[in-house]
């Protein structure tokens, strides 16, 4: 998974908590709390998108030098003689 997705999943899922405080009705003190972690979890996204537009990194080659390059096996092809 990517950097921007992760980022970007962070931030919606602090907003998730935002709504879910928001819509179900629980005491207020719980409710506070859970805003205040979506906040948290919704900046914490935020800070993460912010920080990969500041400092892009850079881009991977498609397939690591490690990795070992398969070449396709050449199949053998029979007699082709029509008689």
């Amino acid at each position: 998974m990517s950097a921007l997705t992760k980022a970007a999943l962070i931030c919606g899922s602090g907003s998730m908590i935002i709504l879910v405080s928001i819509l179900i009705n629980l005491p207020f003190v719980v409710q506070i709390m859970l805003l205040l972690c979506g906040l948290a979890v919704s900046i914490y996204g935020v800070f993460l998108l912010v920080k990969m537009v500041i400092r892009p990194a850079e881009k991977a080659p498609i397939t690591p030098a490690d990795e070992k390059v398969a070449t396709p096996i050449k199949k053998k092809k029979g007699p082709s003689s029509t008689l």
